[in-house]
């Protein structure tokens, strides 16, 4: 029987699995802060404690959520770049759809949401790092 040693990932995805570890961390961080915010004096006197805990819950759960992601995208999983992509292309969604409802706060998180889905994707589905994640693994 033989036995093949894995290819090496590309310099290109390790930094997108970087990338992808450092948006989840962030998303944790901020779901703390969101958790800690329904403590301030505004939140509680408009009625917004039980809205800013549930929000931040849910941050820190999709921070988590991305952090496995990461995990898996180093490792090779293809089912970690579908999911992946999806999460990003959604939030890029959302953002679109945030600017076109509320167009006076600029296009600066639109284009910050893109320029990050393109640096993280277009690694994962062109080139070397497409070849790699092709290669690695099974589809787990």
């Amino acid at each position: 029987m033989t036995v093949s040693t894995p290819a090496r990932r590309p310099a290109l995805v390790t930094v997108a699995v970087v990338l992808v570890y450092i948006t989840g961390i962030a998303d944790v961080l901020l779901g703390i802060l969101a958790v800690f915010a329904r403590y301030l004096p505004e939140a509680e006197l408009d009625g917004l404690a039980f809205p800013v805990t549930v929000l931040g819950a849910a941050m820190i759960i999709i921070g988590l959520g991305i952090v496995a992601l990461a995990s898996g995208l180093a490792r090779g999983s293809r089912f970690a770049r579908g999911l992946l992509t999806a999460l990003l292309l959604i939030g890029l969604a959302l953002d679109l759809t945030g600017f076109v409802l509320a167009p006076e706060g600029g296009p600066s998180t639109v284009i910050a949401q893109a320029v990050v889905a393109a640096v993280v994707l277009l690694p994962l589905w062109f080139g070397p790092g497409a070849r790699w994640l092709r290669a690695s693994r099974p589809n787990v």
